[in-house]
C-alpha cells in the first residue's frame, strides 16, 4: 500500500522500526535511512520539507505532534536518541548530529578513535532558526528560540532566546 502523504521522489530505506502516521507529510527528495537497530517514530501532523535527510544506523528519534523540518535539514546518527517535543519548528538547513569522532589521542587518526554520542532533547514549542547546528548532549528548553546560524553546544534553558557561535542566551 502506498502512503499518499509520502511524495513519490522520497526515498525511505528503513530496516528497523518506523512509525509514520498518515497525517505526517514527507515532501519531494527527502531521504530517510535506518539500520536494523534504528527506531524512528514520527508524531501526528509532522511535515518534512524537501531535501531533508535523516540517517539513523543505530539509535532512535521521536517527534511530537505538529513538528516541522524545513528544507535541507539533516539529522545524523542520534545513537543515544533524539527527542523533539510538540509544536517544534526546525528551519531549513539545520544540522542535528548525535555523534562526534574521538580526538583525544594525538597518535591515532580521529577516524580510528572511539566516537562520542549523547542524547539530544528539543522540548515543546521550540523554534530553531535557519542553518543552526545542534551537537550531541544538548537540551533546548521549552518555548526557546534559537537564532539563525547558531552552533548549540550547551543546554539552553526554557523560554530563552539564544544565538551565536557558540550559542548563548541573551
Amino acid at each position: 500500500m502506498i502512503n499518499k502523504s509520502v511524495h513519490q521522489s522520497a526515498v525511505i530505506d528503513f530496516q528497523g522500526e518506523l512509525t509514520l502516521p498518515s497525517t505526517t507529510i514527507i515532501e519531494p527528495m527527502v531521504t530517510i535511512y535506518g539500520g536494523i537497530n534504528a527506531k524512528l517514530t514520527f508524531g501526528e501532523m509532522n511535515i518534512i520539507y524537501p531535501s531533508t535527510s535523516i540517517r539513523i544506523d543505530q539509535g532512535f528519534m521521536e517527534t511530537g505532534v505538529e513538528v516541522s523540518f524545513g528544507p535541507g535539514c539533516h539529522i545524523y546518527e542520534p545513537r543515544e536518541g533524539l527527542i523533539i517535543g510538540d509544536y517544534t519548528m526546525i528551519a531549513g538547513g539545520t544540522m542535528i548530529c548525535g555523534v562526534e569522532h574521538g580526538r583525544s589521542a594525538l597518535d591515532i587518526p580521529m577516524r580510528k578513535q572511539a566516537s562520542f554520542s549523547d542524547r539530544i532533547v528539543i522540548e515543546d514549542d521550540v523554534w530553531v532558526g535557519m542553518r543552526v547546528v545542534i551537537s550531541a548532549g544538548v537540551t533546548i528548553g521549552k518555548g526557546s528560540i534559537i537564532g539563525a546560524g547558531s552552533v548549540v553546544m550547551e543546554d539552553i534553558p526554557e523560554y530563552s532566546i539564544a544565538y551565536g557561535t557558540p550559542c548563548k542566551v541573551v
